[in-house]
């Protein structure tokens, strides 16, 4: 795995989270990969759902609007 590729992975997972699916080929060009990642954080919007079947992780949605009260 190139620098790029886990850079790329980390700003994914840290802007949406949950992980992006890997392209369905075991060689795949990690560059292009990166790039889409990066775009889709640029976008708000997650490419890679229509693209490789990304299924974005519920609980995150579930959660992200509750407000936390420490009494």
């Amino acid at each position: 795995m190139k620098k790029c590729f886990k850079i790329a992975s980390r700003k994914f997972f840290s802007h949406f989270r949950y992980f992006a699916e890997l392209p369905p080929n075991i060689d795949f060009d990690e560059e292009e990969y990166a790039d889409l990642l990066l775009k889709c954080v640029e976008d708000n919007f997650d490419y890679t759902i229509e693209m490789y079947g990304t299924v974005p992780s519920k609980s995150h949605w579930e959660y992200k609007d509750l407000e936390v009260i420490i009494d």
